[in-house]
């Protein structure tokens, strides 16, 4: 689905979308996205975040709350800390106007090609109540679910599939997008304080080592 109150950016996406091969729906409005994804969910949402009534910055707070489908934002909003804001409020990716439409389906193909990766028949991951299910897709801590988006989870299942070991942020970037990807370091410290906070774990299993990276630390944690 491609949400932009710019009729000429909408007709555009589509037009290269469907190119791809990707089916499209496109809405103008915030609020009717909103009412039209719970009705029929996408499999991803290109989203604009200037949109008139319910803002983009809304829409995908509240997505985050309901859903787990994958939502790249679209703005002419090109700070660092609109691009930041954009990660903590849940989004997997962020591409700025003016932009490039084959730029968009490359990094709409890479996002969904992250959310639907499943290695076959893999093994189920554990490291102290932490419980992660490559096949499933699924996170449990201590017996009970909690839903990550795509970019969580291989976030997650990239440190917890190795205990113990460092990896820096530019090795966690390409794991959860690809080495073709060409965002910024900085994004995996959103991506890492998203985990976190939805593991619910003090302290956390997941390791700042200062002026390298994270890792994945075995405590014995209880979900606060």
């Amino acid at each position: 689905m491609v949400v932009d109150d710019e009729a000429h950016v909408r007709r555009l996406l589509q037009m290269y979308l469907e190119r791809a091969g990707h089916q499209v729906r496109c809405c103008g409005d915030g609020s009717e996205a909103l009412r039209l994804i719970a009705a029929d969910p996408p499999a991803l949402v290109v989203l604009d975040l200037m949109l008139p009534g319910t803002d983009g910055w809304e829409v995908c707070r509240q997505l985050r709350q309901t859903t787990d489908l994958p939502v790249i934002l679209l703005t002419a909003r090109t700070t660092e800390q609109d691009r930041l804001r954009g990660l903590r409020d849940g989004a997997d990716d962020y591409v700025t106007k003016p932009f490039s439409p084959a730029e968009v389906v490359l990094r709409v193909d890479a996002v969904l090609r992250r959310a639907g990766s499943q290695p076959s028949r893999s093994a189920v991951l554990r490291c102290g109540v932490v419980e992660v299910d490559p096949d499933a897709h699924r996170t449990t801590i201590a017996g009970e679910e909690i839903a990550l988006t795509p970019t969580e989870f291989r976030l997650l299942q990239t440190l917890i599939a190795e205990p113990g070991r460092t990896f820096t942020r530019q090795q966690l970037l390409d794991h959860i997008a690809g080495p073709d990807f060409t965002g910024f370091d900085r994004n995996v410290d959103v991506h890492v304080a998203n985990l976190r906070r939805k593991l619910g774990l003090r302290p956390s299993p997941v390791a700042t080592v200062y002026g390298v990276g994270y890792r994945y630390h075995d405590r014995t944690a209880a979900a606060t």
